[in-house]
């Protein structure tokens, strides 16, 4: 599961994205420096605490903004309980397709609409604290630093363009205006890649006329990241209809092995990771699957505790082991096993165990569909 999980809030596990260690120093340090530029008078470990308690405080709110998205998508029917907070915008954006184009630009919103609230709000309190004359200045200095970077984070996120929110409230336009979603995606690919296309030019033209080239540096590279995001709508609209109208049933992996619970890893790790045994084998106990142990749970043990180390130690479970069924749709059971980050889904009918779908069964498919099309050109 990507990101480490903080806590749980409304029945949803927050999983924090490593790259947080990296914003939250980033924010500190620059909030300290423009602190010590605009109050000289302030104690360095005033401006340095200042700026910490200001970094963890624009991270809280940037759980709060990706809650508001999350709550959106319960109402219409998400069955998601995990949150991976990042810094800005969601590389799932692109495949996570609401019920209808205004529950999808509800959704998109959402997030937004959380951020500018808070942003407001703390602003607003920061201010008056501030015209109150009171001796707490640095709690006004944090108030408005979180505050300013809540307005921005709003601003920056409804950027027409994938991953941000913006990107998915063109989707939504394009989608009510079309009637298909598919449409919709590509019309806000493309749209993302003219913005981005524009902010590099943008970025360029500052660099040659303002003799800090920093600037224009960090608006070029958005511009190129919004236009690399393009690229992957593009990839994702070629793999969509790749597994479009096929079932998981064709798509499994059939006849893998399964593993009981005490299994030691000793007796079957090296098979995973050769690939000899599959890359993903389900755990069953009396007859019933209670978990799926693969590759990325392997890696996570050394070699020389393999024969120390139970297959349930390693093994996920319930309530973080998402299944599918036979007859359920590759591209519905293919981003469910993307969000997962397993290497297989148990494929369940009823509770009887059908097979397993993996990356390497569904690559195999999806092999043999291009060459077919390759074929009939």
């Amino acid at each position: 599961m990507n990101g480490v999980p903080i806590a749980r809030i409304f029945g949803f596990e927050i999983r924090l994205h490593l790259s947080w260690v990296f914003i939250v120093a980033v924010v500190t340090v620059t909030v300290a420096g423009r602190l010590s530029e605009f109050q000289p008078e302030i104690a360095p470990a005033v401006s340095w605490g200042v700026g910490l308690v200001g970094s963890l405080g624009f991270m809280l709110t940037v759980v709060a903004h990706e809650l508001g998205h999350a709550l959106m998508a319960r109402r219409d029917g998400s069955e998601s309980q995990t949150v991976v907070v990042q810094f800005i915008g969601s590389p799932a954006a692109v495949d996570v397709v609401a019920s209808s184009p205004r529950a999808d630009a509800l959704i998109a919103l959402a997030g937004p609409v959380t951020s500018l609230g808070i942003g407001t709000a703390l602003v607003v309190i920061a201010l008056g604290v501030i015209a109150a004359g009171s001796w707490l200045g640095p709690v006004a200095d944090v108030l408005f630093i979180v505050g300013a970077l809540d307005l921005i984070l709003a601003g920056v996120s409804m950027i027409p363009a994938f991953p941000l929110d913006g990107g998915r409230v063109v989707r939504a336009a394009a989608w009510a205006r079309s009637g298909d979603a598919r449409a919709g995606t590509r019309a806000a690919g493309m749209v993302g890649r003219l913005v981005g296309g524009a902010l590099l030019v943008v970025g360029l033209a500052v660099i040659v006329v303002n003799s800090d080239p920093i600037d224009g540096v960090m608006i070029g590279l958005v511009g190129w990241f919004l236009m690399a995001s393009a690229r992957s709508v593009d990839r994702w609209l070629y793999l969509d209809g790749l597994v479009a109208g096929i079932r998981v049933d064709e798509a499994m992996e059939p006849h893998l092995q399964t593993l009981s619970p005490q299994l030691t890893l000793d007796t079957f790790a090296a098979g995973i990771l050769d690939g000899s045994v599959g890359p993903a084998l389900p755990v069953v106990r009396d007859d019933e699957v209670v978990g799926i142990v693969g590759a990325t749970q392997v890696r996570r043990v050394a070699q020389r505790d393999w024969a120390s180390t139970r297959t349930e130690d390693v093994m996920v479970g319930p309530p973080d082991l998402p299944t599918t069924t036979p007859d359920e749709s590759l591209t519905v059971a293919l981003d469910r096993l993307r969000r997962s980050h397993l290497d297989g889904l148990p494929v369940l009918d009823g509770a009887a165990l059908r097979g397993v779908l993996t990356r390497r069964s569904i690559a195999a498919i999806l092999h043999a569909r291009a060459e077919a099309a390759a074929q009939a050109l």
